[in-house]
């Protein structure tokens, strides 16, 4: 029978922090679920909605969430482990050329990604969806594929809920990268966001005058903004109250990624001042070269962050970044990052109910995720929850507790394998652990490329920061007479030879060498690492 006619309804209980507004919390409550929407949210002690009178709700013992909402990540990176800036920068063209940072990003992901053989892209984009989902992520963006003649590009489709995919007409696409022409000229970067619900854009990442100009570049001779109410500046470190007050005029928002700006700059964003000129503001955690593990991390980072320099971030305004304002950036917000009637069953239950609900969030860690729901259906939790949900899926462990993750999917690309976490897992270890060997023949398929002499049929991955993928993530528009943008000279230096590095843990729980080389950060302001390890 047809979904409509036999719908699946099930429903599970607990306290519902529903996210429409401030203080909006049910103490103990039911979400009732009919396919992939939410049908009800009923408190405790009120009938069941007509239809689901015999459907015994799933006591989750824990807070109820909107699943969170990641809108900056380079996914494909998440395999790596977090690198240990060596200086402070003033722009990202700096740091792109540090040996180390040849050595510990591009590098391997180059190996990675060139010289797979075909085994090595399931288990990159299996690993990297399992770190999302962990730590109760249930959108964030896509992994970009293209096939080896460099003509097709799409992205992959599984569990996770892909910002740049969306689910038209309800949840429309994001945009995250533009045609190299495009980025080069100012009316055509212009029309690209005008054409665009959302665009997802690298701006003024690092905090000298030329990561500002990279901003004022925006601005043509006739003195016009290429800022549109679609444009989500990512970073925006080197703005400054009179420019986001340009981009507040024009209707632009803005991407926040704490940890990973004092990471490689030792200053954030002035998101005081983004707050002030009006802006929406959203958190993402980057990519864990130089990032949080993960989202969840990354509202702790904010959370330190803002005590730290007096930011004045309440704890609803910091989950807030992570649910409501991403959702409403996206324009997804008439379907996700509240709770309430009538919108996508993407759900987050972590353990307890006590203490303020927003604070509780923030400081839950991976272990003590109870479940995960993306489209009302149970993706990844404890085994028990899980069971009682109907969920099916791989075992695993967090800590010490078992859990089962769900990434079956219909719309998954039938050209990739479909493996398990566990074998993903070890795939990644051993090429990890074999990267001198992999470099000569990821050197060689990139002459390839270059000579347009590649031969290969299959996917590969396009590794956004570093190839020339005909797409760019940041525009190259000039400022008095300079081309601004990405030095792509980096790209075509020398390659440093490889040694073996470890996969990059799951969670931070099962992960100590991450808060170990956190706390060696020399970049980090003193108490930012310690107050951030706290919470774990």
């Amino acid at each position: 029978m047809s979904p409509a006619a036999n719908p699946k309804r099930w429903a599970l209980s607990g306290r519902i922090v529903t996210m429409t507004t401030e203080g909006d919390v049910i103490k103990s409550g039911t979400i009732f679920i009919e396919d992939n929407r939410i049908a009800a949210i009923v408190p405790k002690g009120q009938p069941a909605p007509a239809g689901f009178e015999a459907v015994v709700a799933v006591a989750t013992g824990g807070t109820i969430y909107p699943g969170l909402i990641e809108l900056h990540n380079h996914l494909s990176y998440n395999i790596l482990p977090l690198w240990r800036v060596p200086q402070p920068y003033g722009n990202r063209d700096q740091w792109q050329n540090a040996k180390s940072y040849k050595t510990s990003v591009t590098g391997p992901m180059s190996a990675i990604a060139l010289a797979d053989d075909g085994s090595l892209l399931p288990a990159l984009v299996r690993y990297v969806e399992a770190k999302c989902m962990v730590a109760g992520t249930t959108t964030s963006q896509g992994i970009t594929l293209s096939n080896w003649s460099g003509t097709i590009h799409k992205y992959y489709k599984g569990a996770l809920r892909a910002a740049e995919i969306g689910s038209p007409p309800d949840l429309p696409r994001a945009h995250s990268k533009i045609p190299d022409i495009d980025a080069e000229d100012w009316a055509k970067f212009d029309n690209e966001l005008k054409s665009s619900s959302c665009f997802l854009l690298h701006l003024s990442e690092g905090i000298d005058t030329k990561a500002h100009s990279h901003f004022l570049a925006l601005r043509n001779s006739e003195g016009d903004w290429a800022i549109e109410p679609s444009l989500a500046g990512i970073h925006c470190t080197a703005l400054d109250a009179t420019d986001f007050g340009t981009m507040a005029e024009n209707h632009a928002k803005v991407v926040w990624s704490p940890l990973s700006n004092l990471l490689l700059y030792g200053k954030t964003t002035n998101v005081v001042a983004a707050r002030t000129a009006g802006l929406t503001i959203a958190l993402g955690s980057d990519w864990s070269p130089s990032g949080s593990k993960n989202l969840l991390g990354e509202l702790k980072a904010a959370k330190v962050v803002s005590a730290h320099f007096n930011l004045g971030f309440s704890d609803y305004d910091i989950v807030s970044m992570a649910t409501r304002n991403p959702a409403a950036i996206l324009k997804w917000d008439t379907k996700l990052g509240t709770i309430a009637n009538g919108k996508f069953a993407d759900l987050l239950v972590v353990k307890g109910v006590t203490g303020d609900p927003y604070a509780h969030l923030i400081k839950s860690r991976e272990q003590d995720i109870v479940l995960v729901t993306i489209g009302g259906r149970a993706r990844y939790g404890t085994k028990t929850v899980m069971q009682k949900a109907g969920g099916i899926g791989e075992a695993l462990k967090i800590g010490s507790s078992a859990r089962v993750i769900d990434f079956t999917s219909p719309d998954q690309d039938p050209g990739i394998e479909r493996i398990t976490l566990a074998e993903a897992t070890s795939r990644l270890r051993a090429a990890l652990g074999n990267l001198g060997t992999l470099q000569p023949h990821s050197l060689a398929m990139s002459d390839a490329i270059a000579r347009g002499a590649v031969s290969r049929t299959g996917w590969r991955l396009a590794l956004d920061e570093q190839f020339g993928n005909n797409v760019q993530l940041r525009p190259r528009l000039e400022y008095n007479g300079v081309r601004t943008g990405p030095d792509l000279a980096a790209v075509a230096a020398a390659a440093e030879p490889l040694h073996p590095i470890k996969l990059d843990g799951l969670t931070v729980s099962g992960d100590p060498a991450f808060l170990d080389t956190l706390k060696n950060e020399p970049n980090l302001p003193a108490g930012i690492a310690t107050a951030i390890a706290a919470f774990y």
